[in-house]
């Protein structure tokens, strides 16, 4: 579910938004006779409210086909956002204030509180018609513009709040790489069928057939701030000046996210017109660990290549043929972010209560092993690298921070070595099909860039 987007602003061919202009569209329009401009109190509709409703319509037109229109934001925070993160300059007193009137006037939806995986958010749900009075006064997506926004975001340690930080040698990387990604997959087309979006069904990315601009980033949370976390951290003497950002730092396109796309949506995309194709990274983490203790990948092929030649015993998640691999594939998630055999067990007991693994659940009742056999068997068939499951959650930030910035130094290796359009999907890569075998082969032969393996901090794992 998308956050309120700040940044969002009308071009500077569109008329500022006044409560007259506003007034007359809502007469002709008649889609929000509920929504009061006038009354006995005088501060109703004032400029900065008009302000604000202009970014939450602009918000409502680029995002409406997200997660059936849901969008989130806080009332926790009463502060205004810096400078830097809210360039239209909206309160949050502005923001409630506006949000209240257009639920009032039946607009849209909204809750407050829910209880989310972030924590306490809370959300409002657009309706047809917030959308129908964006697009009669001249809102759409091509009169949208965006404020410059970093593409290396950092955020407090339950990822709400966005920070402020002061930029290293790693940062001045990332910003670079992921500007010049950027401009290259905005120099292309990219369209992908969801049954989501309107009319037409189809998606479109980049600025080559006006589609929507594309701005990824690389998001990073500071947790030096937790307690339990700090003494680790400290241990680990990062070279990076800011050690949070030696932990994850995924980013994808919306081709790859469950709000836009599925699986089966991904499927659709064309690059500059033509057929895509997946190269996958098979068990990326096994197989960093394995890159990084022996020099070399423990496996190349995918699990359906490997059973095509009945070579599926090979696989890194087939530890017996008594068990599903999506058991093993889910247990070792755990294993790679969670301390302890004991604590790892009681994860995935309730991982498995989730409806999201409901498959995996019914394949786990179907294995005999217990849990904890589960885990040996998985520390048994990867003897070498043994030493990197079970050290907690930073160790499974670091190697995911291993696997971002060699996913994103492959793709803008590829581009630059030979112009080809290459989509990430954190341990996928969507290329045209022409290009599938040339990408694969890509895939093993190219590392990590210098600064990313000189900040590394693979080697400190075993010894966590």
């Amino acid at each position: 579910m998308p956050y309120i987007d700040y940044f969002l602003a009308p071009s500077l061919k569109q008329p500022e938004l006044t409560k007259e202009i506003l007034a007359t569209t809502l007469n002709i329009s008649k889609v929000a006779p509920k929504l009061i401009l006038y009354g006995k109190d005088k501060r109703k509709w004032n400029k900065q409210h008009l302000k604000t409703l202009t970014l939450i319509l602009c918000n409502v037109v680029k995002y409406h086909h997200q997660d059936g229109g849901v969008f989130l934001y806080s009332r926790q925070n009463r502060k205004k956002e810096p400078k830097l993160f809210n360039p239209n300059d909206i309160g949050y007193s502005s923001l409630f204030w506006v949000l209240d009137e257009l639920h009032k006037a039946k607009l849209i939806e909204d809750i407050k509180g829910k209880q989310l995986q972030r924590g306490i958010t809370s959300q409002f749900t657009i309706t047809p018609r917030l959308l129908k009075l964006a697009f009669d006064l001249g809102i759409n997506r091509k009169t949208i513009k965006r404020f410059n926004d970093r593409h290396v975001r950092l955020r407090d340690v339950h990822g709400k709040k966005r920070l402020v930080f002061f930029d290293n040698a790693y940062t001045k990387y990332l910003e670079e790489l992921m500007s010049r990604y950027c401009k290259h997959l905005n120099e292309q087309s990219i369209m992908l069928k969801n049954d989501d979006v309107p009319d037409e069904g189809i998606i479109s990315y980049g600025n080559k057939l006006d589609g929507e601009h594309i701005h990824l980033y690389r998001s990073f949370r500071k947790y030096t701030d937790d307690g339990d976390l700090l003494p680790q951290i400290n241990n680990l003497k990062s070279k990076i000046g800011n050690p949070n950002f030696n932990f994850y730092g995924r980013s994808g396109g919306y081709w790859m996210t469950s709000q836009v796309a599925s699986k089966d949506d991904r499927e659709t995309i064309l690059i500059n017109g033509k057929k895509t194709a997946t190269a996958d990274f098979p068990c990326s983490h096994i197989n960093l660990c394995y890159r990084h203790e022996t020099g070399d990948w423990l496996q190349r092929e995918t699990y359906s290549e490997l059973k095509e030649e009945g070579r599926e015993l090979e696989d890194a998640y087939i530890v017996s043929l008594a068990v599903d691999r999506s058991v093993i594939k889910l247990l070792v998630m755990l294993m790679f972010n969670i301390k302890g055999k004991s604590a790892v067990s009681r994860k995935f007991n309730e991982a498995l209560e989730d409806n999201q693994w409901a498959d995996v659940r019914k394949k786990r009742m179907q294995c005999n092993y217990s849990n904890l056999q589960l885990i040996d068997l998985v520390l048994m068939k990867h003897n070498k690298i043994k030493d990197y499951f079970l050290k907690g959650k930073l160790a499974g930030g670091i190697i995911q921070f291993e696997e971002a910035n060699l996913m994103f130094n492959i793709a803008d290796q590829f581009i630059r070595e030979h112009g080809i359009t290459t989509l990430t999907v954190h341990d996928e890569l969507i290329v045209q099909e022409r290009y599938h075998p040339m990408v694969k082969e890509f895939m093993y032969s190219s590392g990590s860039s210098d600064i990313c393996s000189k900040f590394s901090l693979m080697h400190k794992i075993k010894h966590m």
